[in-house]
């Protein structure tokens, strides 16, 4: 008896803990505590929020066991364990998990959660579209694409790449294709789901009445933005999505526009979808540490921080000087707006006065840890006498010629100069310089035998590197000597090698090299190629009748014309037959025109029949001046590789 007391008492206390045990574990399973980010004119914003787990889905897009990039195959390979840690976390919290490896379902046919996918009921709000794929939404038609992928985005030499297709051959794998599942290191357990059609998967969230989305995998540029389940579906349709921005990768070349490292190719393309698409959030949020970053991203962080007119001019700015070898971002001096990231700053480059107190609070704390600063204009750095060492006064070490520049060694700063003066215009009162202050330029002498000193640098008693210059980017942003000084004072600043040349425009550049937006071509050529070629995108979302069509351009007769990498015949001038079969219903369709005509838009393009007509638009088109054989096919299939800002849609006309 006394035994069976015993036993009763500690079942009961067993029960209790038990019970004590899932309460606690529901509590805290109770909100997933997020912090979205957006982007604004190049600045980021965060929101917190609060997300019941029972009410989240995460998709996980195209994390195959192969790719036909061998780079990509190691970059998914890299963060694959740290996107399994967060599926893990959120399959434990009650949040849905499914699995997308695209093309791989016949694999899984006898997996359960293939079948227990197959198994949910048809939603009742299933929408039309939801099995094709998206390549644009509202939020991206006024907006251009911010890197060429149109090469596919392979970034490995020829090289490696002959090889890699070998092995991939010798597995008996197609080269084109290789992938055959999903890659082992997401494990998949539980009551996950496998599916990567656009109907399966938005059954399985009506079903289990999903309110937000996590959209992970690869490629941020491709299928993840574009896939039946991919992020512009999810938000097209009304879904609560974002992105995990570390738990992700592009397909992006640096070879190609805007020739930036592959990791700012990526950062330019999560910039897009913040502004244009959805928020974004990263792996720390749900499962703690730091968030994930790749081994070879080895780019300083540079935050620059202006005044909130002046944003996007240092946006232009950066994008030609720094973009190619630094992560930056932005903050608005005056509004305060994207100040988290100067937590995380390697460098700040500080534009004006900074009007904002927290601000110059987080500027603060980012010079007490001895990181370095760059100031530009007058008003900032008298600002700041400890970081930049001047203040208002005569400027007498700078009555004489540099000795920097006749020492053996010259100052870093100084690569690439010609001379230690400065062409500029006018003089100031001066300024009074602290030790530590090397003067590196002057402007014209003065009528008082004074030259104004321009531009030096600091050695801060925190040990920290310091440079700054009194002119500004409103002024100078066309001044050779300003971009020359603040191209080498970033380098210089974070440790970076500095390049005897300055770089291209890489909108110059791209216009020598290919395709452009039509009508911003530019060239350095003193003779002009001989041709001029011009293509679009034309997207079918419906079936279309098997019927015989023309392709009318009355302003180029004699021209060369293509059709899904099929040239057309000319029937009679500015008229071309084009086949019944050629047009595809519910995908992309590449029109290439070589013209003959110096004006092609003169009468706008036209695909008709008997009885209905499509007029193309004069907007969106690319154009490329060329010597070369006409390129009349990209080299991946258009829904992957294709720019928002290159599509029209397909609308007839009777």
């Amino acid at each position: 008896m006394i035994r069976k007391s015993v036993n009763l008492s500690f079942l009961k206390c067993l029960i209790n803990f038990l019970l004590i045990s899932i309460i606690i574990a529901n509590i805290q399973a109770e909100t997933l505590n997020l912090t979205l980010r957006n982007s604004v004119r190049s600045v980021h914003s965060w929101q917190k929020v609060e997300w019941k787990p029972n009410e989240v889905a995460i998709v996980i897009c195209d994390m195959w066991d192969s790719h036909h990039s061998v780079t990509a195959v190691r970059r998914v390979n890299e963060f694959a364990p740290r996107l399994n840690e967060v599926i893990k976390s959120l399959r434990k919290s009650g949040a849905t998990i499914i699995h997308s490896p695209s093309d791989c379902m016949p694999n899984y046919k006898n997996h359960d959660a293939r079948k227990r996918a197959l198994s949910i009921p048809v939603a009742s709000n299933l929408p039309k579209e939801i099995s094709s794929w998206c390549h644009r939404i509202p939020g991206e038609e006024k907006v251009s694409y911010p890197i060429d992928q149109s090469d596919g985005g392979e970034d490995e030499d020829e090289f490696e790449n002959q090889q890699w297709a070998e092995r991939l051959r010798a597995e008996g794998r197609n080269p084109g294709t290789p992938w055959l599942s999903q890659t082992p290191v997401l494990k998949i357990l539980g009551n996950d789901f496998i599916a990567s059609e656009g109907d399966v998967v938005w059954n399985i969230l009506r079903h289990n009445k999903i309110k937000h989305v996590i959209l992970a995998g690869v490629h941020t540029n491709m299928c993840v933005l574009g896939r039946p389940f991919g992020l512009r579906q999810m938000v097209r349709y009304g879904m609560d999505t974002v992105l995990l921005r570390d738990g992700t990768d592009v397909m992006y070349n640096p070879k190609k526009w805007p020739y930036v490292s592959h990791f700012t190719g990526l950062d330019l393309v999560i910039r897009h979808i913040e502004e244009n698409v959805c928020s974004t959030i990263t792996s720390d949020q749900i499962i703690g540490g730091q968030p994930f970053s790749f081994t070879y991203d080895k780019r300083p962080h540079l935050v620059i921080v202006s005044s909130s007119e002046r944003v996007l001019d240092w946006k232009s700015f950066a994008r030609h000087f720094f973009d190619a070898d630094f992560c930056v971002d932005y903050v608005e001096s005056d509004t305060g707006k994207g100040m988290n990231d100067i937590t995380n700053a390697d460098c700040l480059l500080l534009a004006d006065d900074i009007k904002n107190g927290k601000v110059n609070e987080l500027i603060q704390a980012h010079v007490d840890v001895a990181k370095p600063t760059i100031g530009t204009g007058k008003a900032c750095v008298l600002a700041k006498r400890k970081v930049f060492g001047v203040v208002e006064g005569p400027n007498k070490k700078a009555t004489q010629k540099l000795e920097w520049a006749k020492a053996k060694v010259k100052h870093p700063l100084g690569l690439g100069f010609k001379s230690n003066e400065w062409s500029v215009e006018g003089t100031s009162d001066g300024l009074a310089l602290d030790d530590g202050v090397v003067p590196l330029f002057h402007g014209k002498t003065n009528s008082n035998g004074l030259s104004e000193l321009l531009a030096w640098s600091f050695a801060r008693t925190d040990s920290g590197r310091s440079c700054a210059t009194v002119l500004t980017l409103l002024k100078n942003q066309n001044d050779s000597y300003f971009q020359r000084f603040l191209f080498n004072a970033v380098r210089w600043a974070t440790g970076e090698l500095i390049s005897n040349q300055l770089p291209v425009n890489p909108d110059l550049r791209r216009s020598n090299e290919g395709w452009v937006v039509s009508g911003n071509f530019q060239t350095s050529r003193s003779i002009g190629p001989k041709h001029l070629d011009l293509r679009t995108l034309i997207r079918v979302p419906d079936p279309l009748p098997n019927i015989q069509r023309s392709f009318k351009w009355e302003s180029v007769p004699g021209s060369v014309v293509y059709i899904n990498g099929a040239q057309l015949k000319e029937s009679k001038p500015g008229h071309w037959l084009i086949p019944s079969k050629l047009l595809k219903s519910g995908d992309l369709n590449l029109v290439v025109v070589r013209v003959s005509k110096s004006d092609p838009f003169k009468t706008p393009p036209t695909i008709f029949s008997t009885k209905r007509s499509f007029e193309l638009d004069t907007k969106n088109w690319q154009e490329k001046h060329s010597d070369e054989a006409i390129d009349p096919n990209f080299p991946i299939p258009p829904q992957f590789g294709a720019p928002t800002d290159l599509i029209q849609e397909w609308a007839q006309r009777k």
